[in-house]
């Protein structure tokens, strides 16, 4: 999970969207893709708290199809990710 967490940070570093890391985690052979996983792995890279994962994970279904459009996605991914730059 260490380089896989590797990866995660420095995309999310070069502005990833989250739509794209997540295509980006379920092309990964080694990683497999599932909400825990995604959580822990966000947590890994970037320090993600579980709370501000579960936001995320919880705008997808099960197959992480979303459950809400694209722009709401990112509009949380980037206040989340613009709330811990503030700290």
């Amino acid at each position: 999970m260490e380089g896989v967490a590797a990866d995660v940070r420095q995309r999310i570093h070069d502005g990833c969207r989250f739509v794209d890391l997540l295509s980006f985690l379920a092309l990964d052979e080694s990683f497999k893709l599932t909400p825990f996983n995604l959580m822990r792995v966000l947590s890994e890279a970037i320090g993600l708290s579980m709370i501000e994962s579960r936001e995320m994970t919880s705008m997808f279904d099960e197959k992480f199809s979303p459950l809400v459009p694209d722009a709401d996605i990112e509009h949380q991914w980037r206040a989340i990710l613009d709330g811990r730059r503030g700290t």
